[in-house]
């Protein structure tokens, strides 16, 4: 399991950049964060060379201001039977701008092999601007991909049932987006890290209390 927290200062970008090679039977986990109040750049490889190996990434991001969040994933599936999963959830505020770019390759001799990905952006702004790019190559006939996404603001049921239990847009919009980053901190195995990752979601929330 690798877990990437990206948290750049005002003005600042960080660019992170992970690879891993999967032999027979191996599985990797990819947890990223991606917070911070600077651009954000993460790019993530997989090579799943070994039959029966597997990645699974799971990605959460928070935008705001004038950020630039940009995410880029490849899995390569060489080995049969290999499997990827690709999740990843996020908000955009303000002027921020997303670009997500997942890529599952079934190379010649993946037979069996499976992957999947899927994305959920809650749109918060009308300035914010997002990019969502899956893209799935096969040169492999027995394998399965698939790919989605949903793309939106909150819709009508989901602020009727916040304003039923007394909370406006803006609560409603600050609870949906801190659930999909708290859902990557409750995963983090290590008591320590996972605390500074909550205290830091809490101040880029400007929330200093729970909900």
């Amino acid at each position: 399991r690798v877990i990437l927290l990206e948290n750049p200062t005002q003005g600042a970008a960080v660019r992170v950049e992970t690879h891993a090679t999967c032999a027979a039977g191996a599985k990797i986990e990819y947890l990223t964060i991606l917070l911070g109040d600077g651009d954000l750049y993460a790019d993530q490889r997989a090579e799943l060379v070994g039959d029966g190996s597997a990645l699974k990434a799971d990605i959460a991001y928070f935008g705001r201001g004038t950020q630039t969040v940009d995410y880029n994933i490849a899995v390569n599936h060489f080995g049969r039977k290999t499997g990827s999963e690709i999740l990843a959830s996020g908000a955009l505020a303000d002027a921020a701008k997303k670009i997500f770019r997942g890529t599952i390759d079934f190379k010649n001799g993946s037979s069996g092999s499976k992957g999947q990905e899927s994305e959920q952006v809650l749109l918060l702004g009308d300035d914010v601007v997002n990019k969502t790019i899956p893209l799935i190559l096969c040169a492999e006939e027995n394998v399965e991909g698939n790919h989605g996404a949903t793309i939106g603001a909150l819709d009508d049921d989901t602020l009727f049932y916040f304003a039923s239990r007394g909370m406006d847009e803006k609560t409603a919009e600050r609870v949906m987006t801190r659930a999909k980053l708290e859902r990557i901190c409750r995963r983090i195995p290590d008591a320590q890290s996972r605390e500074e990752t909550e205290n830091l979601l809490k101040t880029v929330m400007n929330d200093g209390q729970d909900d």
